[in-house]
């Protein structure tokens, strides 16, 4: 029987790994992640896949950057692969922008929260310059119940995870050497940074200095590069080469069970709901 691994391509995976999926980032956070820069060509043979997936990856990404990426997707699947996408809601999130607008307005201080929370959802991973940004700040403040429930049902889990490790598998020895590693890995980073900031400073000053750093943090990938809706990216997939590109939901995929690797779900509840999925078929 063939591996399910060789056909199953999880690109930009994160923590969201499977381990009937070729499990594909940047850097490692399982032993099971290949690790490989998604700017750069996959090193897979043409037509060897049978699906590719790829969730909240391709908008951090430069455009340009992102419909190479999908092109790439297009050579490695097989014909009739099918390829999986999933993104911030652009169009979701401006009209939950809009629609909390209207409420502050008529009641003021009562829906300032929802205002502020929809504000950051639409700006800040754009133009945040430390990790977490102004999000994170928002999420470790002390928030009532309704403000829980609201953001919980905007972006699901992740709202916790400022206060909680939820499936961070921190008691495991892979999550104990990783913690290890990456306190080591981010001490000689440190001192690599504070040193070219050094320099930076005695060269041009404090505010090139402060440059520098803004400079580092958005290379790092967690700022958001662009933002799709359902018209943009789904002209982004037909650029690809891809046809018969539609919208799902989170419970509907055109891969054969691909709610059983619960990549999208989390028991009946989606793990991003403030997500926008789409598939596309190679010819």
């Amino acid at each position: 029987m063939t591996d399910p691994k060789r056909y199953l391509l999880n690109f930009g995976c994160g923590a969201m790994t499977h381990k009937c999926w070729t499990n594909v980032d940047v850097c490692a956070t399982d032993p099971s992640v290949y690790v490989h820069d998604l700017h750069q060509p996959f090193t897979f043979e043409d037509q060897s896949y049978d699906a590719a997936y790829g969730s909240h990856v391709i908008e951090h990404l430069e455009p340009d950057a992102a419909k190479r990426l999908l092109v790439e997707c297009y050579r490695v699947l097989k014909p009739g692969g099918i390829l999986r996408v999933v993104v911030p809601d652009l169009e979701a999130i401006a009209r939950g922008y809009l629609d909390a607008l209207e409420q502050v307005a008529l009641d003021g201080e009562q829906r300032e929260g929802r205002y502020d929370w929809m504000m950051l959802e639409m700006f800040d991973q754009l133009v945040r310059t430390s990790p977490g940004g102004r999000m994170a700040e928002y999420l470790r403040r002390p928030l009532g119940e309704d403000m829980k429930g609201f953001i919980a049902g905007r972006i699901g889990n992740e709202a916790l995870l400022w206060s909680e490790a939820v499936g961070t598998k921190r008691g495991t020895p892979f999550g104990i050497f990783k913690r290890v590693r990456n306190r080591i890995w981010r001490g000689i980073k440190g001192l690599q940074v504070f040193g070219a900031q050094a320099c930076v400073r005695v060269l041009l000053g404090e505010a090139a200095a402060r440059t520098f750093l803004h400079g580092l943090f958005r290379a790092s990938g967690e700022n958001h590069l662009w933002m799709y809706d359902r018209f943009s990216l789904r002209r982004l997939l037909l650029q690809a080469g891809f046809t018969d590109v539609n919208t799902c939901t989170a419970f509907e995929s055109r891969i054969a069970g691909f709610t059983s690797f619960e990549l999208d779900v989390h028991g009946n509840r989606p793990r991003k709901p403030d997500s926008l999925y789409m598939e596309g078929r190679r010819g």
